[in-house]
């Protein structure tokens, strides 16, 4: 075998290697919620993260990121395709221009879908953005073919699984180099970490608006008529606020309990301290630490709607919730 037909099959041997390093996502990694100060350029196979209060790239801030992955993504078959992203904040993710899932906002470890229709064999530009704005990220995103079917089953039976690499290329891949069979990859080096002559500057704690705290705060707190027994409808809403309570040490609870102008005024009062000690009680058998909790009960005196003595009103029978600093 001569010399031409040798570097022939080497060059041959060497596509599917070529192939390979094109597969996957361009990701961008930056500081700040909206893509502020990019710091990092990688190549990710999978979108399949959680980041425990932990920076996805070295001298990154651990709680307030964004990422942007591109990739160009070939539809095995033609149908409707879901894709169902679990995050913790932030997605949105478009495919050939298209919005699939649109859910820009503060969320704590929730599920979104959305569907499309792609052709077989065609190429379609796909973009992903998240952002973490608040102590843990977390982004996993999956998909399920046309011919997967049954479709979604409930909040934690997908039949869905993640995006095969093999269908994702990069969307501008580096140039095969004509003077040499090997080619090294580029490297983006991050930020060399500061001497210790020079200590690093520590992130700022991530600033929480109001919105976001209300989103928190429960509000549908149901008993027992005229008792302090929770009802077992309450008790996603007071996960989902213990759950924040812990990843966020430093906010500390008041609640007050609040009745209506139904019956005796003393046994009211009673009643609405009983019932916000309740709601507190809860949140301590989940973890919370009783120290961050104060309660109170007004009885009938601070009522939302006046109405007349002895009338009933839904609105004033209630728990209220405060977050402080």
């Amino acid at each position: 075998m001569n010399i031409k037909n040798n570097l022939s099959l080497m060059l041959v041997g060497l596509i599917p290697i070529l192939g390979l390093s094109q597969q996957g996502f361009q990701a961008d990694y930056f500081n700040g919620r909206n893509f502020d100060q990019k710091m990092h350029t990688r190549t990710d196979e999978r979108i399949n993260f959680v980041w425990n209060n932990v920076p996805p790239v070295a001298g990154m801030d651990p709680h307030v990121f964004s990422i942007r992955w591109t990739g160009k993504l070939t539809a095995p078959e033609s149908g409707d395709y879901m894709f169902r992203a679990h995050v913790d904040d932030g997605i949105r993710v478009k495919l050939g221009g298209r919005a699939v899932i649109d859910a820009w906002d503060l969320h704590d470890s929730e599920a979104f879908m959305g569907s499309v229709y792609l052709h077989a064999g065609q190429e379609y530009v796909m973009e992903v953005e998240y952002f973490n704005a608040l102590n843990e990220g977390e982004i996993q995103l999956f998909w399920q073919l046309p011919s997967e079917a049954p479709v979604f089953k409930g909040m934690f039976g997908y039949n869905d699984h993640p995006i095969d690499p093999s269908h994702i290329r990069l969307p501008n891949p580096p140039p095969a180099q004509s003077s040499r069979l090997q080619s090294k990859p580029v490297r983006v080096t991050p930020k060399p970490a500061a001497t210790p002559t020079q200590p690093a500057r520590q992130p700022k704690p991530a600033l929480v608006s109001k919105d976001t705290l209300e989103k928190y705060l429960p509000k549908n707190v149901l008993f027992v008529k005229s008792k302090s027994i929770l009802l077992p409808e309450s008790e996603p809403e007071l996960n989902r606020l213990a759950g924040f309570l812990k990843r966020n040490p430093r906010y500390k609870l008041r609640i007050e309990g609040h009745t209506d102008r139904v019956g005796n005024a003393e046994k009211n009062l009673i009643l609405s301290r009983e019932r916000a000690q309740s709601v507190a009680d809860y949140l301590v058998q989940q973890g919370i630490d009783i120290r961050r909790i104060t309660t109170t009960g007004y009885g009938d005196m601070r009522p939302l709607v006046l109405e007349a003595k002895d009338v009933p009103n839904e609105k004033n029978r209630r728990v209220e919730f405060f977050l402080e600093e």
